[in-house]
């Protein structure tokens, strides 16, 4: 009784064994077929102090990547050709901009990322009592 017990206890940790390997090669798997970067994934925007801007491109498909930042109406504010390596990265100080809507535009040879972004002035009004 004692040794059926044990087999029956064997062969239950091997099936589970078994199931949990296949679970990760399943999922494996997935994450390596799902390595296609498209443009939009590769542009990153990050705030890093206030109206500061830190751009970044990764892995870009031409030498050359051609940065520009637009307003509403598609006015171009920036604009700059830039040949790169690997990434590109810039800082923008966009403090001088007035309250709207802007968008950072990168195209990477046929491929263009796009993000928009506002910029709104906050007031803080106090109410105070004059006798």
């Amino acid at each position: 009784m004692k040794t059926k017990n044990t087999l029956i206890i064997a062969a239950l940790t091997g099936l589970l064994l078994s199931g949990s390997a296949f679970n990760s090669n399943a999922q494996d798997n997935i994450a390596t077929s799902d390595k296609t970067e498209t443009a939009s994934t590769k542009l990153n925007i990050l705030q890093v102090k206030p109206m500061q801007f830190r751009v970044s491109y990764k892995n870009p498909i031409s030498k050359t990547v051609v940065v520009r930042i637009l307003d509403t109406d598609h006015n171009v504010l920036f604009s700059e050709n830039r040949r790169v390596d690997a990434n590109y990265l810039k800082y923008f100080d966009l403090s001088t901009l007035m309250d709207g809507t802007y968008t950072f535009e990168i195209t990477d040879g046929k491929e263009k990322a796009a993000q928009s972004f506002d910029i709104l002035t906050t007031t803080s009004r106090v109410v105070s009592s004059i006798n």
